[in-house]
């Protein structure tokens, strides 16, 4: 079986004593020759609490499995504001909330000129990743957030009965295996050509249904 030892100190302002959720805290670190995600990305934190007329606004459910799912075109825009997180082009969302349902996704640059909008704002429960390195795409990242083995530290350090959610710490935590960093320029070029074509597949299939 396995053991963790947590120092009082250590507990921090959650106070967590599940076994499970401190194991996903080593689980987070033993990538050997890994780099820490914290050395790679920031947390872009900058909110709004007033939407544009021409601001695309991102739910969790906008994104899936890597992929991007556009808000609907119906026109229609929330009646009651909150505050929402602004999206610059380039980062990566991932969903702390349910990290089951694999809510993470990588936003191209360019797409607002494609979309026709002057700027993204997202829900509070993304985290908003942008790249420490501005030469840099964090677009590899995605199908990493998304492996079964990251997946399981999630789903192990989630807390909260109704709406799981892991924290910030836990994320910035993680450890990048060597391969996957050093690969990163061809992964993100992948990623980014799958989501754009998805993008351009869903605008589309939307004027195909406005001429019916």
């Amino acid at each position: 079986m396995d053991k963790v030892s947590v120092a009082q100190e250590e507990l921090g302002p959650l106070c967590s004593l599940s076994p499970e959720y401190w194991l996903s805290f080593l689980s987070a670190q033993d990538a050997e020759g890994g780099i820490p995600l914290e050395e790679i990305v920031s947390l872009y934190k900058k909110t709004r609490s007033s939407i544009g007329e021409n601001t695309l606004v991102l739910d969790t459910g906008n994104s899936d499995r890597g992929l991007f799912i556009l808000p609907s075109s119906d026109g229609s825009r929330p009646q009651r504001t909150s505050n929402k997180k602004v999206v610059p082009e380039g980062a990566v969302l991932i969903s702390r909330l349910r990290p089951y349902l694999k809510q993470v996704v990588y936003v191209p640059y360019g797409i607002c000129e494609l979309l026709g909008v002057d700027s993204i704002l997202c829900s509070t429960e993304y985290y908003v990743l942008e790249s420490k390195d501005s030469g840099s795409s964090i677009a590899y990242l995605v199908p990493w957030l998304l492996s079964s083995k990251v997946q399981s530290i999630f789903d192990q350090a989630t807390t909260g009965g109704h709406h799981p959610r892991f924290n910030e710490e836990l994320l910035l935590r993680l450890s990048v295996p060597k391969n996957i960093h050093d690969t990163s320029a061809s992964t993100s070029k992948r990623v980014d050509s799958l989501v754009a074509q998805h993008l351009h597949a869903q605008l589309e299939m939307s004027k195909i249904i406005v001429q019916a």
